[in-house]
């Protein structure tokens, strides 16, 4: 006990009642207030009152009742969400037992040490007699605060909201490895070298893979570490906990490969999950498909010969393929091993849609899919092209001699000829203004499609200056990529909806990036990189890019050559280049 402890006073004046010490009731002035020199006031009388609201609440927030705050959990055995927005918003409770039939029989996460809220306070507010004290003192004093003003009784209302919200907070911090979200995943993430030539089936499989979850380990673990990856990269943080996520999914995708329950689609759903975080964090992680062998190869082996695939299995394949193309570029290894590459369908025709939501009343809708699946096919064959194009640049082959040099210009030769005959046979809709595509759909569908097909043009013009870069023969620009390079900027100036308003669609950030390296002009590369500047995307390092481009676009000129780009980079700023 406090030897210092008055206990509480119940009579007398205000003033001695909020310094608890013991009254005369001497009227109009105690004798205290009176030797004191202090403004004497007595409560006036009134008729009992229930106590106020504030008092309440007050009285009743205690922390031994803090102690006893928990997040909500959500039994997923149970859970029947039927809409997105119940179903993505909602903490999910990932218990270690299976699901199920077919459910994941992974090992079971590691438990996370409980944390004592104790711990992060002082001896005084951990001592629950001395806070009972303090509690009733505040008690027999909350009707006076309002008249006086006391104070000691502010300060011990403050410390009690102060240490009542950091035991929530804490409660809530040592719970959240326990209850996880995936409304970041589906709202937030997007790769900038997918998603905008593909943003409807990108959105229709992130819900898709956010309802597996639910009933599959290795899916919830895969998303949990490209939430984490993205957010990290999209807010400069560092990637630290970020990685530790990512080799944490790793882990259980590598028992889930064992595991006979868990079929190929759901295998290959993981797998590209984890890809993606390869593709933000490159060089700190290797390549789940860029194995030559082993327990993936084979069943990927095993599945590809096996009938028809669904339709998201199709999708993510050709995904697959367009992330390969970036990644092999400037020198890059690329994300796919020759034993994966060469399991992957040709998908010479159009590659279907993944199925529309099941609630979906939106005639547009479709008539988008529709109209729109011949433009990503041709997107595609593009960038199918773009990577035999990069496997012929000198850091994947030799181009020494005069013969490497005239094979190689033959090769590209018969590519740029497939380009042609490619470009020829586009579909009818990428041969149409703007102003005429809105006259002809309705603006759900119009503005999309303007989108779609504005970056569509770019990518191939842009195929057209990355081939001349590697031939490098003439040794600069040649006409037809410098009309490429003057099409790619009417299409950024013009009314394709290449801005949002304030930041420019990532999409462009390649065809910009060439168009300022490939320029001996000035001025051009100058707003190519102001135009860089504006796509103001940490996940494809838009600002790092426009630095890039910038410095080697002067050094080209002061030299009066090209300059090899990764080799650039490396002297430049001591690491490769970036996806691209």
């Amino acid at each position: 006990m406090n030897n210092h402890y008055r206990g509480r006073v119940r009579s007398g004046c205000l003033t001695c009642r909020a310094r608890k010490v013991k009254c005369d009731e001497n009227r109009p002035d105690c004798n205290n207030c009176t030797r004191l020199k202090r403004k004497c006031i007595y409560k006036p009388r009134r008729s009992p009152s229930k106590p106020t609201d504030a008092a309440a609440v007050v009285a009743h927030n205690t922390p031994s009742q803090a102690h006893q705050v928990r997040t909500p959990e959500v039994d997923l055995s149970t859970q029947q969400a039927t809409n997105q927005e119940c179903l993505f918003h909602e903490k999910l409770s990932f218990p270690d037992e299976p699901y199920g039939p077919g459910a994941s029989h992974s090992s079971s996460q590691e438990e996370t040490p409980a944390l004592h809220v104790e711990d992060l306070f002082s001896p005084v507010q951990r001592d629950a007699r001395s806070f009972d004290h303090q509690r009733d003192d505040l008690s027999g004093q909350q009707n006076d605060l309002g008249i006086i003003g006391s104070p000691d009784v502010q300060y011990l209302m403050t410390s009690q909201d102060i240490y009542l919200c950091t035991t929530i907070d804490l409660l809530a911090a040592s719970e959240a490895s326990t209850h996880s979200s995936f409304a970041y995943f589906v709202d937030e993430v997007n790769i900038p070298a997918v998603s905008p030539f593909d943003h409807v089936n990108w959105g229709r499989m992130k819900v898709h893979v956010a309802e597996l979850a639910i009933h599959d380990k290795a899916v919830a673990s895969a998303i949990l570490a490209i939430q984490a990856v993205y957010k990290a990269q999209a807010n400069s943080l560092p990637m630290t906990n970020a990685t530790s996520v990512y080799q944490s999914a790793a882990n259980i995708f590598g028992t889930a490969l064992y595991d006979d329950h868990h079929g190929f689609n759901t295998i290959l759903v993981v797998a590209f999950l984890l890809c993606l975080c390869e593709m933000i964090i490159p060089n700190e992680t290797g390549s789940i498909f860029g194995q030559s062998d082993g327990i993936f190869v084979t069943r990927m082996r095993v599945w590809s010969w096996n009938g028809p695939l669904p339709p998201i299995s199709m999708r993510i394949l050709a995904w697959l393929r367009v992330l390969h193309a970036a990644a092999r570029r400037s020198g890059g290894p690329g994300l796919l091993s020759d034993a994966v590459f060469s399991l992957l369908p040709d998908q010479a025709t159009e590659i279907p849609n993944i199925s529309l939501p099941r609630n979906c009343t939106d005639a547009s809708v479709p008539l988008y899919d529709y109209i729109t699946a011949p433009i990503f096919a041709l997107f595609v064959e593009l960038q199918k092209i773009s990577t035999h194009i990069a496997n012929l640049s000198h850091y994947h082959r030799s181009r020494v001699t005069g013969s490497d040099q005239k094979e190689v210009s033959d090769i590209i030769g018969g590519f740029k000829l497939q380009m042609y005959s490619l470009w020829n046979a586009r579909p009818d809709l990428m041969r149409f203004k703007p102003g005429q595509l809105r006259v002809q759909f309705p603006r759900e569908v119009s503005e999309p499609l303007i989108t779609l097909v504005g970056i569509c043009i770019a990518t191939y013009n842009t195929e057209i200056i990355e081939t001349g870069r590697n031939l490098s023969d003439p040794p600069f620009a040649s006409l037809e990529a410098k009309q490429a390079m003057r099409r790619i900027r009417l299409l950024i100036e013009g009314d394709w909806n290449s801005s949002d308003g304030e930041n420019l669609n990532p999409a462009y950030l390649r065809p910009l990036f060439l168009c300022a390296i490939e320029s001996i002009d000035a001025d051009e590369t100058k707003w190519a990189v102001a135009q860089l500047k504006k796509i103001r995307n940490p996940i494809c390092r838009s600002d790092f890019f426009a630095s890039f481009a910038e410095s080697l676009a002067e050094a080209q000129r002061d030299k009066r050559r090209r300059v090899t780009t990764r080799y650039f980079c490396l002297q430049t700023f001591g690491v490769p280049p970036p996806y691209l």
